[in-house]
């Protein structure tokens, strides 16, 4: 494990692609490198999107955002349209010709694009990615499809195509039909810009600088699909983008000055620069140097300290300090981020949710090894599933008598009470807050440590 410190304490135009534009640098080109390489599931549609769309102009970069989100966002939906007029075919090139489809499909029926535009850059598409032999079909199924339209199968409503069965059976189950609905409903949306105010007396300021909506927790709310550098206050440091529902675990602390405050699992640094900002001495811990990267350069933006740890939060130091309190972001499913991250709908399993399980108890008795008697312990993930969050603190509070949880407050959220169950824990939907834009589905439960 090492440590560093940082130094500071109306309808789109088809003709985005134009023919002088090298191959490589076609956004439709790149969502379907990019839909090539979410397969796996290894690797998300952030880090693509950094990856592929560096070298596009801002317009293209926000139309390949747009058309992957659009064709992720609706892709059980997508391939119930095809499956009458399409039957991929029974060799290698099968599924860069269906992500050829979808994308037509995407922009045909999803995007603001005309008819004409989203069948012949999709007939482009193919040639470019060298299915010559599949230009005709690519071509009738779409004419197809816009001179007939579609209907979706007798008594299926869209969010149940797009949200994957497994997910819409936990959610079910957790949450009762109704609630289900309208979960999947507001999941399949878009999310809003959040932004967290470094120094709190200033949130109403930069609420009317920034034209923004001050929500009762104290995050400022934006419209999305601005371009964030440019907003003001973002080079002098005053504030940092940090979802509405993440940014409440960190403001639960019962003290933050000259108090030893751990955030495990720290990485992206949103909650590592608001537990800086009220003066805790922190311990930012992620095992990923690339992005612990990141926490130190938001750090020096904002002019924030804070003690920078590369290394397993499932295998702490034997000398780690032992702290005041510890903040655990588990890693998880991350379902309940799906208006963030589409690809979740790709990539998540029930699988991989299971073999997440065992981690976050690791993780849970690594912050109990360095939390001292009386500290606070912070468990929070953004998943939906309460395997992932009031199960694992059931099952952790069942094994350590000596943890009692703290009932977290209204008073503490701005008056806000919607998201507190009768636990004292917060359980926070997407359809919680919704005439201000809805929030990501977050768990959050604060224990207090009572002896050795």
């Amino acid at each position: 494990m090492r440590e560093s410190r940082s130094n500071h304490s109306g309808r789109r135009s088809p003709d985005a692609r134009t023919s002088a534009a090298p191959v490589a640098a076609d956004p439709r080109m790149l969502a379907l490198k990019t839909l090539q390489e979410l397969r796996g599931g290894e690797v998300t549609l952030d880090e693509l999107l950094a990856k592929h769309g560096y070298a596009l102009s801002s317009r293209d970069r926000n139309f390949l955002r747009h058309l992957l989100g659009s064709t992720l966002r609706h892709l059980g939906e997508i391939d119930a349209i095809l499956a009458p007029r399409y039957h991929p075919p029974q060799d290698r090139t099968a599924n860069r010709l269906t992500n050829i489809m979808r994308l037509g499909v995407t922009q045909l029926f999803f995007m603001d694009v005309s008819d004409h535009g989203a069948v012949d850059s999709t007939v482009n598409l193919a040639r470019d990615a060298g299915l010559h032999k599949y230009i005709k079909l690519v071509n009738a199924v779409l004419r197809g499809l816009q001179r007939d339209g579609y209907e979706l199968p007798d008594g299926v409503e869209d969010w149940q195509l797009n949200v994957p069965a497994w997910l819409r059976g936990v959610w079910k189950k957790t949450y009762g039909a109704d609630r289900a609905r309208e979960i999947a409903r507001a999941s399949l949306g878009y999310a809003k810009l959040d932004i967290s105010v470094r120094d709190a007396e200033e949130r109403a300021e930069w609420a009317e600088k920034l034209g923004g909506t001050l929500l009762p927790t104290g995050t400022i709310r934006l419209e999305s699909g601005q371009r964030i550098r440019d907003l003001p206050g973002y080079n002098d440091g005053k504030w940092w983008v940090q979802d509405a529902a993440a940014a409440l675990p960190a403001l639960l602390f019962s003290q933050y000055d000259g108090k030893t405050i751990y955030d495990l699992c720290a990485a992206p640094g949103g909650k590592t620069m608001q537990l800086a900002a009220r003066g805790a001495n922190t311990i930012a811990v992620d095992k990923s140097e690339g992005r612990l990267r990141r926490v130190y350069e938001n750090l020096e933006r904002v002019d924030l300290g804070a003690a920078i740890v590369t290394g397993d939060a499932t295998d702490l130091a034997d000398d780690a300090p032992i702290a005041d309190a510890v903040l655990l972001d588990a890693p998880c499913s991350a379902t309940g981020t799906i208006r963030r991250h589409p690809d979740i709908l790709l990539r998540s399993s029930d699988a991989l949710m299971k073999s997440l399980l065992p981690i976050q108890q690791k993780l849970l008795l690594q912050a109990d090894r360095v939390l001292a008697v009386g500290g606070e312990l912070i468990y929070c993930t953004c998943s939906m599933q309460p395997d992932e969050g009031e199960f694992q603190i059931k099952s952790f509070l069942a094994d350590h008598p000596n943890y009692a949880r703290k009932p977290i407050t209204a008073d503490e959220l701005g008056g806000w009470d919607e998201a507190i169950t009768t636990e004292g824990e917060l359980r926070i939907l997407p359809t919680h807050m919704a005439d201000l834009g809805g929030m990501d589905g977050f768990y959050c439960a604060r224990l207090v440590k009572q002896r050795g």
